[in-house]
């Protein structure tokens, strides 16, 4: 599938608030492979309605519809019916249709109108005055007005080439939300949207004789589409439609974007059903008035296959991880993340309990790059990126993930740029994730972070993981035990060792 289309609605929509996701958010959590991992949404609109809902860290109205949720999960005719509409709304076409409610539309003068409501009679007038008065000059005057029509019907079917994706599938977008407003257990999602529906008739009307023309022009043969076109010449009736549904779509755009919202909540409630079936376990989450208080029982990220739960409890200080390569470090502070994301905007938790501070945003640096073309270095880049938390900071409420922080410098000043930064960031109320094989920064802030370590175990030269986070510092080192195992020179392993 097409990103590219599938963000379309959320590039409209997204609003420049604290709990929109930073783009460096995004990419440390890999919410995109997260978004195609969860993916269970039946339509374009829902898909496009899920991903953009997984671009924030506030909580969403979701929590709201806790009952409905359960009644999709358990009730098959409703399941049926749902997933039967959602279906009509699963073609790439679909994927236009917010660019038919959140961008300024093409819009008709009043005597551009005037002169198609005109024109569209006059070649029929003056057929029938040759009929009567069988005088020639009529006939030049018919053919003159043939010649206008045409030009007024190919001048407007080249300017909305671009809307014949959208508004066909807006049609199927109607048509589907007047089915699904029948079931009152769909209704409650918006009580109003009934109301909605009847102030778009007029429109819709329009929207359906638009919706044929474009149909004849692409699915029958090449006859049926030249007496369709004689018959759009003759009366200007697609050249009328298409100005006039403009006009109308103008003033139909919030109530577009309702509709549309209609629909795709109830498919994204319906993802979240069959999410929650997918996976071991799952919770709603919890929230303390506590600003600092986490806790995590039986904790997985979901979209490590087999993954190990674990648990945790931050109550007064945050958490510093020290731990060995690929022993789970930086992992467990992504799967702290996606589930504080998926808890607020899904109401649901990979986990057996998740409870987090009430109304807590989220911003990281695990994932840092250096940018060749603006000419920046690693370590600026990431300069750059923590100053955006530094500041973030002063706001409160914060969860903040950092994963081997300032790297890209000699290890002096790392551990001490480390110390500083990691002391500022726990201020206002913030709780601190921080992955690290600095053992030192473990000494200098135990203070302020509770200490916990990942390890692993050698038998049979057989290097494994448990995946269990532990109270404590990690006290195993195994880089230079990776080298053995994966055959370095003898001399090279014998010369570490003795220098580690």
């Amino acid at each position: 599938m097409d990103l590219h289309l599938i963000s379309l609605f959320h590039n409209t929509e997204k609003e420049s608030d604290n709990a929109l996701l930073s783009d460096a958010t995004v990419e440390d959590l890999d919410l995109e492979e997260f978004f195609w991992g969860t993916d269970y949404t039946q339509s374009c609109p829902g898909r496009q309605y899920l991903y953009h809902t997984l671009h924030y860290s506030k909580r969403s109205w979701v929590g709201e519809q806790e009952s409905l949720i359960c009644k999709l999960s358990e009730d098959k005719a409703l399941q049926l019916l749902l997933d039967k509409q959602l279906g009509k709304l699963d073609h790439s076409d679909a994927y236009y249709i917010p660019t038919l409610f959140s961008k300024p539309l093409p819009q008709p003068s009043k005597k551009r109108l005037r002169l198609l409501s005109i024109c569209r009679f006059v070649p029929f007038i003056l057929c029938g005055l040759m009929f009567i008065f069988h005088i020639k000059a009529l006939l030049l005057l018919f053919i003159a007005s043939l010649v206008l029509n045409a030009l007024l019907h190919y001048r407007d079917k080249a300017k909305v080439q671009e809307y014949c994706f959208s508004i066909p599938q807006l049609v199927k977008l109607i048509e589907v939300t007047e089915k699904l407003v029948t079931e009152k257990e769909f209704l409650q999602l918006n009580p109003s949207i009934e109301t909605t529906l009847r102030s778009l008739k007029e429109l819709q009307k329009h929207l359906k004789s638009f919706k044929w023309s474009i149909r004849l022009e692409s699915d029958l043969a090449l006859l049926a589409y030249f007496f369709t076109e004689l018959f759009n010449v003759f009366f200007l009736t697609e050249a009328y439609s298409i100005n006039r549904t403009f006009v109308l779509l103008k003033d139909k755009q919030q109530q577009l974007k309702d509709v549309f919202t209609f629909v795709a909540r109830l498919d994204l409630l319906r993802c979240i059903s069959l999410l929650r079936e997918a996976f071991p376990y799952y919770c709603l989450p919890t929230y303390s008035e506590n600003p600092q208080e986490l806790i995590a029982e039986g904790v997985y990220h979901p979209m490590i296959y087999d993954a190990i739960g674990n648990d945790l409890r931050v109550s007064t200080k945050s958490v510093l991880i020290t731990g060995s390569n690929m022993s789970g470090k930086t992992s467990f502070i992504r799967t702290i993340g996606i589930n504080l994301i998926t808890g607020n905007v899904l109401n649901t938790c990979f986990a057996k309990n998740f409870c987090t501070p009430t109304d807590m945003k989220i911003a990281s640096a695990i994932h840092t790059v250096d940018n060749l073309m603006e000419g920046k270095s690693y370590f600026l880049r990431e300069v750059e990126q923590v100053k955006q938390l530094i500041e973030d900071s002063q706001q409160g409420n914060y969860l903040f993930l950092l994963d081997e922080p300032f790297k890209g410098t000699n290890t002096k000043e790392r551990i001490a740029i480390g110390k500083a930064v990691l002391a500022a960031l726990v201020k206002n109320n913030n709780i601190v994730f921080i992955s690290t094989h600095d053992l030192e920064l473990a000494a200098l802030l135990q203070d302020t972070y509770e200490l916990y370590y990942f390890n692993e175990s050698v038998a049979s030269d057989v290097l494994s993981f448990d995946y269990k986070i532990k109270k404590g510092v990690a006290s195993e080192k195994n880089a230079i035990k990776i080298l053995e195992l994966f055959d370095y020179p003898e001399e090279i392993v014998r010369d570490a060792y003795n220098n580690s």
